[in-house]
Formats: structure tokens, C-alpha cells, sequence
């Protein structure tokens, strides 16, 4: 029996399928007994009912040729029609979703030195790091606390009791479970004073006790209704750090190749001979408890200033680069395709006034300067990329009456304080009027004094000896700052006031505002952090020797709203506490709350998911939203 080879076999089953004729005979032996045109002549004659499939093999040659390409054009349309039915079919069922995979890479000015959570609160550019390495307990949300490893917690009625219950299945980079046991080794580590980390005055009369290996409770000397934003610091696994003694905790190698629970973990970093390191790899956690982020990793190079990484993003080199100034964005042009992300913080940029300092000793002249500034022109001046406030608290209501701007008002008032236009210059001097003599007293009847009101147009003429209405503003060398400091130079002068600006190193400035204390004013972006805590600014404890209350406030109703503040329990109560704060020191009028800025966040138009505006408590918060943000995208069934 002879064998078929595969190609007889489908040249056959290509010529049933597509109609084909079988070929003529070569011989007579191969001839079979009735011909093909034989056959086609007993089915047309005798037709069956229902065609058969070797009846249509003979079909097309039935056709005329308009016949058949009436049937090819009728098959092709048939075909599209399926095509197209078959893609709007798809296209209703599927969707272009974000898919895993992409790199982003940014720039950040600085260099790593703890990549731990305790020590990092002094360098954003650890705390940037860190916020995505570490997981803690709770996370922020704009200004709030959010559960993190936190599954669930319970306040006591007093408000000094906090019982925190752990998620199960969260893990560290390195596979190993986080139970109860890695929080309280944290928290012992963050209040050994040998340990020096910068959390502990937050933490101070706190105790951390382990109920179970997923059950713990916070037990406060004090109520305390920001205290859930404290425990956003991360967790550190015990393990690792149990048998590094403290004093020496700066110097592991864990500081270099941390390991936390956070979304991302330490792939590579680079370093140069001098153990500079210029950039930080990191890779997206598998093992993550919570929602995993599509961008697959995240490369940090570092810069030794803004301008530095501004120029790396100009030219390509990073996707994305912080905190970068309005006026720097407008010098770019139209031409770069990047998306600019307006961040929301807790900031606001604060004109302290030196009370000791004996020009600004008068209420008067402080409330004069107050009421000479136009909120509206700094705003102008920072390109409008600042919102106006008017008291201590950044997101608070503007209070109208604060924000007035009335320069006839503030003219009388530095007169009636004795500081005086001369005929022969615009700048005050100081020449108080004189009081009238009293009247000469008689027998059985009341001494009259009559004090003589300042006269506007008195005759007064500087000299050399004059004492003028002279005011320094002291600023660090910011691009910001400076030109607001411009503008409340311009607005002072309006009232007869000599204004001079001195930018200088910020280390410098806060040497000579919080130590030796002799500036006038001070200038400055003050960063309160999600507790939006007071006390080292206002607090009268603070006005002493490298204390943050730079302008030597202190005043009892002022420490009164300040503790109240820290001893509310709840949110209503706290917002209550902060009204009160502002009205004392809307009375004092230690300094001049001006605007809210908005920081910039330049990102490449390949990265997508991000918010145009986003409320942050600290600038590492602006990767809040990381687990949105993606690069590549792919089809997927609905």
C-alpha cells in the first residue's frame, strides 16, 4: 500500500477548501469511470435540495465573470463587516488601563546620610527615601492621619489611651513578617536619649506597651488631638537593629542599605571615590501589603543646588525635579511638554518683628507697617503663585480685618508715635510733640492737663543727629523671599520708613535671629509640619537663647491658647483653640503672617495619574499618591 506524504495530503485539503478542480488525469488507469464534467452535468440536472459541498466546488465556474466579482466584492464586504464587528466588540469590552513597568527618575538637591526613620527628619533628602522605603503605623493624608500598618485603633474616653491593631501580612523587604515586636523595638530606639533622634520631643511622657503580636497601646500623660500624624514615622525591623548599639546607629551599613516595608526597596546606588553617592535605585515591593504602584522603579540623582538639577531636567536627564520657583518656570517657555503640579503645605512666609528692638517696641509703628501692606502685590510679585493669609495658621480663614490695607490710617498713626515727616526729606525722623504746660492750678478746683495732639504739618527739619525711621529686613538668599522683601520695602516707604534688605546664609540668619537677637525684622518660609504646632514659635519659653520665637513674644494669653491647643480632644475643640491663638496674637502684633506659597513640581508629560494640585503636610508627602502615578499602559478586559 503506497504512503501519502504530508504534502499530497494537504495540497488535497487546500484544494477541497478553496474549490480546486483535481487535476487531469496523467494515464488511463488513474482515469476514474465518470468524469468530472460528467458529474457537473448530473447535478445540474438533477439538483439536490440543499447543495453539497462537492456541487459548490463547482459554483464559480456556473458564474459569468460579473457573477463573480459581484462575489468577491459581497465576501469582502461580509469579511470587514465581521472585522469591524469583532473590534467595536473588543473595544466595548476592553480598556487602555495602567499597567506595571517604566522608570521615573528625579532630581534631588542634597546628599543621603540616614536612611532610618528616626533620624531622618533633619535632611529632606533622607526623608524623601525614607517616606518610600518605610511603612509606619499611620500615613498622611493632606493634614490627616491615615491607617498604614495600622488596621484599626480605638481612642479611650479620656483621650490617653490609644489601642492600635496591626494588619496581618505585612512584611519586610527581606521576607521577614512585621509583627508588634518591630514597633516597640522602634519606639524604644526613638526615646533613648543616647539615640539623639530629633522625634523625641514629640514623644515625650509616652508609653508604648505590647499586648499581643498585633495589639499595642499608647498611653498619654495628655490628650493630644494630633497625636495619630506622630506615628507616621517608619518602622524599622528589630532584628537588624536590636544588637547595633546606639550610640553608634549613625554609622550601619543599614543606613546606606535600609530595609522597610514600604512600597519600594533599595536596588543599587551609585557612589564616587570620595563616597559621594550621585544616585539611589529603587525597584517596586512584591511583597507590599497595600495597593503595589504601577511604576516599576524609581531612580534618585542627586545635585548640589536647585539651579544644578533644574538645568539635568531642562535638558532630559530627569523626568522630574521639586520645588522649583514660578519665575523659573516662566523662563522655560512653552516649548518643554511637563506637567506642573501645584503643592499645597503648611507653610507661609512670616515678617517676625524684634518687640525688644526699641523702634518696633510701639505697638503703633507695628500696626502702622501692618496696615501699609497690600497683600495682593506680593502675591503679584511671586508670579500668583501664593495665596494671602492673615494670622498664624496657613489653611485658616483670612481674617478681612487683618488683611485691610490702609495707608492714610498708617501715616497717622507712626505721626501720632511721634515719628515725623521733615520739610527737607520723605524719611521720618523721630520728633515727638511736645506736651502742652498744665494750667496753673487755684484754690477748690480740679488740675486740668491738656495734652497737644501731633500736628501733620509741623515744621520739622532733619539734621545729621536725626534719628530716622530705619528698618532692616533680614532675609536668607532666596529668589522668593527677596522679592517680597522688595515689595514691603516699597509699601514702608510709602509711609515714610527707611528700608533696607540684607539676604544671607540661612545658617547665618538663624545664628543672629535666635541668638544674639538684634535684627529687626526677619523675613522667612516658616514649614509647620501636619501637628501645625506653635509652641516653638510664640511660646514664651522660646524666646530665650536658640529658641524659634524669634520675635521675643511673651505674653500669658498667648501661653495659655498655646497649651490649649495641645491638650484638646478633637478636632472641633483644636480649631476652637486655634481661634483663640489668633486673637491673642492678632492683639500683640509680634509679626506680619503675609502668604501661603505654592510650591512647583515638575514632571515630565510621560508620567500620568498625578493630581494638578496636591494639599501635603511635608515635601516628602508629595509622593502621596505614587501608587496612582503610571507610565506604561496596556488592554484589559472590563
Amino acid at each position: 500500500m503506497s504512503q501519502t506524504s504530508p504534502s499530497d495530503w494537504m495540497r488535497r485539503l487546500l484544494r477541497r477548501l478553496l474549490f480546486w478542480l483535481p487535476p487531469k488525469a496523467t494515464n488511463e488507469e488513474r482515469t476514474t469511470e465518470i468524469g468530472p464534467d460528467h458529474e457537473l452535468v448530473v447535478a445540474v440536472t438533477s439538483p439536490d435540495r440543499v447543495p453539497r459541498y462537492r456541487q459548490l466546488r463547482y459554483s464559480l465556474r456556473l458564474m459569468s465573470r460579473g457573477e463573480r466579482n459581484t462575489l468577491y466584492i459581497a465576501s469582502a464586504v461580509l469579511c470587514l463587516s465581521l472585522i469591524l464587528a469583532a473590534a467595536a466588540f473588543i473595544r466595548s469590552h476592553t480598556a487602555l488601563q495602567p499597567t506595571a513597568g517604566g522608570t521615573l527618575t528625579e532630581a534631588l538637591i542634597g546628599q543621603p546620610k540616614y536612611l532610618n526613620p528616626l533620624d531622618a527628619l533633619a535632611n529632606d533628602t533622607d526623608r524623601d527615601l525614607v517616606r518610600l522605603i518605610y511603612s509606619g503605623l499611620f500615613r498622611q493624608n493632606g493634614m490627616a492621619a491615615a491607617p498604614d500598618l495600622a488596621e484599626s485603633y480605638t481612642w479611650s474616653d479620656d483621650g490617653k489611651t490609644l489601642t492600635v491593631k496591626l494588619r496581618h501580612g505585612a512584611q519586610f523587604h527581606d521576607g521577614q513578617p512585621l509583627s508588634a515586636e518591630d514597633v516597640q523595638f522602634t519606639f524604644d530606639a526613638l526615646q533613648d536619649p543616647s539615640r539623639k533622634s530629633p522625634l523625641l520631643p514629640l514623644f515625650q511622657g509616652v508609653k508604648l506597651t505590647t499586648v499581643d503580636d498585633y495589639t499595642l497601646t499608647f498611653t498619654l500623660n495628655q490628650p493630644d488631638a494630633s497625636f495619630l500624624t506622630k506615628l507616621t514615622f517608619g518602622i524599622m525591623p528589630s532584628n537588624l537593629w536590636q544588637d547595633i548599639p546606639a550610640e553608634s546607629a549613625q554609622l550601619s551599613d543599614l543606613n546606606v542599605k535600609p530595609i522597610g516595608s514600604g512600597p519600594y526597596r533599595v536596588k543599587a546606588f551609585t557612589r564616587d571615590n570620595l563616597g559621594a553617592i550621585h544616585s539611589y535605585t529603587l525597584e517596586r515591593f512584591d511583597g507590599y501589603y497595600g495597593t503595589k504602584p504601577f511604576i516599576q522603579d524609581l531612580v534618585f540623582q542627586f545635585f548640589s543646588d536647585r539651579q544644578e538639577s533644574l538645568d539635568a531636567f531642562k535638558s532630559g536627564l530627569v523626568d522630574s525635579v521639586a520645588f522649583i520657583n514660578q519665575s523659573d518656570i516662566d523662563k522655560m517657555g512653552s516649548g518643554q511638554r511637563i506637567k506642573n503640579i501645584s503643592l499645597e503645605m503648611p507653610q507661609e512666609t512670616v515678617a517676625f518683628f524684634n518687640l525688644k528692638n526699641k523702634t518696633l517696641t510701639d505697638k503703633n509703628v507695628r500696626l502702622s507697617l501692618a496696615l501699609a501692606v497690600d497683600r495682593s502685590e506680593i502675591i503679584t510679585a511671586l508670579h500668583g503663585s501664593a495665596a494671602a493669609v492673615s494670622g498664624p495658621f496657613p489653611f485658616g480663614a483670612v481674617d478681612a480685618s487683618a488683611t485691610q490695607y490702609d495707608l492714610e490710617r498708617a501715616r497717622t498713626l507712626l505721626t501720632q508715635a511721634g515719628w515725623v515727616v521733615p520739610q527737607n526729606s520723605n524719611v521720618r525722623i523721630w520728633a515727638p510733640a511736645k506736651k502742652a504746660a498744665p494750667a496753673p492750678s487755684t484754690k477748690g478746683k480740679k488740675k486740668i492737663i491738656t495734652p497737644v495732639a501731633p500736628v501733620a504739618d509741623q515744621t520739622v527739619t532733619a539734621t545729621a543727629s536725626s534719628t530716622e525711621l530705619a528698618l532692616t529686613i533680614l532675609i536668607p538668599d532666596d529668589p522668593d523671599l527677596l522679592a517680597i522683601a522688595a515689595t514691603l520695602k516699597r509699601q514702608w516707604s510709602l509711609v515714610g520708613a527707611r528700608v533696607t534688605i540684607e539676604p544671607i546664609a540661612m545658617e547665618d540668619l538663624m545664628r543672629r535671629a535666635t541668638r544674639e537677637r538684634n535684627e529687626q525684622i526677619v523675613l522667612l518660609n516658616v514649614l509647620l509640619g501636619p501637628e501645625q504646632d506653635m509652641f516653638p514659635f510664640w511660646w514664651s519659653g522660646q524666646a530665650t537663647d536658640r529658641g524659634l520665637n524669634i520675635s521675643g513674644l511673651s505674653d500669658h494669653a498667648v501661653d495659655d491658647a498655646l497649651n490649649l491647643t495641645r491638650n484638646v480632644t478633637s478636632t472641633q475643640n483644636l480649631e476652637t483653640a486655634r481661634q483663640k491663638l489668633t486673637a491673642a496674637l492678632a492683639l500683640d502684633i509680634p509679626a506680619l503672617f503675609l502668604d501661603r506659597p505654592t510650591q512647583h513640581y515638575l514632571v515630565a508629560d510621560k508620567i500620568h495619574g498625578m493630581s494638578d494640585k496636591v494639599a501635603i503636610a511635608e515635601p516628602a508627602e508629595r509622593f502621596s499618591d505614587l501608587l496612582s502615578w503610571y507610565i506604561k499602559t496596556g488592554w484589559h478586559w472590563k
